[in-house]
């Protein structure tokens, strides 16, 4: 098939194409071929398959002897390969070329060569589409099972016709949106409402009413939400007085309101764009461009916030191959040649380790299993180590990580045996036993959690300290903790049954499987105090704040970096990168912030420039008194020393009310 005229230069060219010049980020070109390149290879497959990348049907390979097999379990997973969402795909180090070269090649192909839109799609139908969506939300009841087939035969009927880009039936986009929420178990009423987000939309055969009556108020209510943040921006391109940055701002912010109101309308949206992320090669490059970076800027960091980390990955690594497909492409390239040249370090740390786990007895005792899977740093994730370092790819050489997963024995009824987390630090110790850590790489997010609820100890050791410098990051967590890692709040919405985990599901009778009993929104707006933020800001913002200032202080002010600092109570707090202790004091209450008089850090006074740190401890000293003039001039000097958009509105807020008062 002959290729478009705008096709980019490939993201695979990692393997094929020849590097002509460069080492460094940012520089070199690859000479493509039709025969070398796989944007230019012929199209492989034909139908919604070509353009849908399922992960494969992988089992973990054991790197040892079976000895206490049904306690510990060893393999690899490589998290890297963009277009497989089940981030995790097992295999023994020896077979990662083997696994680069065929899997791996075989998903981005998939991706990357359907480029030219074609009519050879395989015929689609309610029955089909249902055989190949069913096996990923198998976890569901046969009541709920029967209502998300209803949803399928609904959305069939509304979308009968209708095409896509690349010439598939549009049907099959929100078939794979329910997969990918099926894939993270999410609920039957999230998935309903994959697969019914477009039917108000792009068509008139379905209304509100009728999802309501069908399916419930809920399902209503998330499919609502997805069609007000996608209809905003095709209703205000109408107007031809509207840029538009202006309208995709108010399209951001009608979405960030509607996530307040209800979490899963967001991650439906994540779902919906992470499948477009996959089929953005039918789209023509300026368009790849624009997506690629809007998902990099807003879409990544939201899942991140969520702690959705499989989907936060995907993201970025596919909008990194589309913004910058040369960077990718040596990257991918440098995590090959490591692995071939770290491949017996790795296997030797995997075996040291395991009977490390295998001889201690208290392991033993205190745990049903031990998972030990070698993990590949994401090329995304690299890329940004890369930047920040100033180096070269070549320099960069610690991609490997080993990840220790914990399965607790269950409590009895004289309580349990011994906690998840003290388990974990016993193993942190088995590993500080064998192996020098490197100072001050441990970080413990157990006894400090993140704000979307992570939990893990990280440490960086050096396995082999005399034979070579070679680093390897180790993490340790239990199997909740390392579900809460990969799916974040989407596991409070889980709808499958957990023993001792995160939901129940009981009948009204309290016997057998039931309704899914879900945290509701508040209590998640609790462990999320980003939501409140918004919300927040909303109200005390508008008419005062434009949709692009909203939206620009959302993505600065929430979805850049973050530091943690702790309350004089113990509580963490965090804030932006570069926030001082006038951004604090604002963050805590606008009134805390009004009535600042001095700040203490570490017991220390300290100026209103001062930038806070990770894990200072921030005192707010407050004054209650009525507004003066001297209060008004305090304010305008903090003003300056203000870096958050939300304090600075804050601030410039209270100088209006002085002025106009003093009128």
């Amino acid at each position: 098939m002959a290729a478009n005229s705008w096709m980019p230069v490939s993201a695979e060219c990692v393997n094929k194409c020849n590097l002509t010049k460069g080492d460094g980020i940012g520089s070199g070109r690859y000479d493509c071929s039709m025969i070398s390149c796989a944007w230019k290879a012929p199209r492989a497959l034909t139908g919604f398959l070509a353009s849908t990348a399922h992960p494969p049907q992988c089992s973990s390979l054991s790197l040892l002897p079976n000895r206490r097999s049904n306690r510990l379990k060893s393999g690899s997973e490589k998290i890297f390969d963009v277009g497989d969402f089940s981030s995790t795909e097992a295999s023994d180090f020896t077979l990662f070329h083997r696994l680069f070269h065929s899997s791996t090649h075989h998903k981005i192909s998939q991706i990357c060569c359907s480029l030219s839109p074609s009519d050879n799609f395989v015929e689609v139908s309610p029955e089909t589409l249902w055989e190949d969506l069913r096996p990923a939300i198998s976890y569901l009841s046969p009541k709920e099972l029967g209502l998300v087939q209803n949803a399928l035969k609904l959305a069939f009927k509304a979308h009968d016709g209708q095409k896509r880009r690349s010439g598939e039936p549009f049907i099959i986009h929100p078939v794979e949106v329910a997969r990918i929420l099926g894939e993270i178990e999410l609920d039957w009423e999230s998935i309903a409402a994959g697969l019914l987000h477009d039917t108000v939309e792009d068509t008139d055969f379905v209304t509100f009413e009728r999802i309501e009556e069908e399916f419930g108020a809920t399902v209503r209510h998330i499919v609502e939400g997805e069609t007000k943040v996608s209809k905003l921006g095709k209703l205000k391109c109408k107007n031809e007085n509207d840029s538009v940055r202006d309208v995709q701002a108010d399209d951001l912010r009608q979405m960030f309101l509607a996530m307040t109101e209800e979490v899963r309308i967001i991650i439906v949206k994540l779902a919906d764009r992470l499948h477009n992320m996959r089929t953005l090669s039918h789209m023509p490059p300026h368009k790849q461009s624009s997506i690629s970076k809007e998902t990099l800027q807003v879409f990544a960091p939201l899942a991140k916030l969520l702690g959705m980390y499989q989907i936060k990955s995907e993201l970025e690594n596919l909008s990194f191959m589309y913004t910058n497909a040369e960077d990718y492409a040596k990257i991918k390239r440098r995590v090959a040649d490591l692995y071939k040249e770290h491949e017996k370090e790795l296997l030797e740390v995997n075996r040291i380790l395991k009977i490390k786990i295998e001889d201690c007895q208290f392991l033993d005792l205190m745990t049903l299993k031990t998972e030990v899977r070698s993990v590949c740093k994401e090329p995304y994730s690299i890329y940004k180590a890369v930047l920040k370092s100033k180096g070269s790819i070549n320099e960069f050489n610690q991609i490997a990580q080993l990840r220790i997963i914990i399965k607790p024995k269950q409590c009895n009824r004289a309580g349990p045996l011994c906690s998840p987390q003290q388990i974990c630090y016993h193993v942190l110790g088995l590993v500080h036993e064998i192996w020098t850590p490197i100072p001050r790489a441990m970080e413990d997010y157990i006894a400090t959690p993140k704000p979307n609820g992570y939990q893990s100890l990280h440490t960086t050791v050096i396995p082999f300290l005399y034979e070579s410098m070679f680093q390897l990051e180790v993490q340790i967590r239990t199997e909740e903790m390392n579900l809460i890692a990969e799916r974040g709040i989407a596991a409070h919405y889980s709808g499958r049954v957990f023993a001792t985990g995160l939901v129940s599901r009981v009948m009204p009778t309290g016997r057998g499987p039931g309704k899914t009993v879900c945290l509701n929104n508040a209590n998640i707006a609790l462990r999320i105090g980003w939501l409140n933020a918004i919300r927040e800001w909303q109200e005390e913002f508008v008419g005062n704040m434009s949709s692009r200032e909203f939206v620009e202080t959302i993505t600065r002010d929430l979805l850049g970096s973050r530091i943690f600092v702790f309350t004089p109570r113990g509580e963490i707090k965090n804030l932006p990168s570069g926030a001082t202790v006038v951004d604090y004091a604002y963050m805590i209450h606008t009134e805390i912030g009004n009535k600042m008089v001095a700040a203490k850090v570490n017991g220390n006074l300290v100026s209103p420039a001062h930038e806070l740190a990770n894990a200072e401890v921030v005192e707010i000293v407050t004054y209650n008194a009525l507004s003066s003039k001297s209060m008004f001039q305090r304010h305008k000097q903090w003003l300056q020393h203000a870096k958050t958009r939300s304090a600075r509105h804050k601030i410039m807020k209270v100088g209006h009310v002085y002025i106009n008062c003093a009128l």
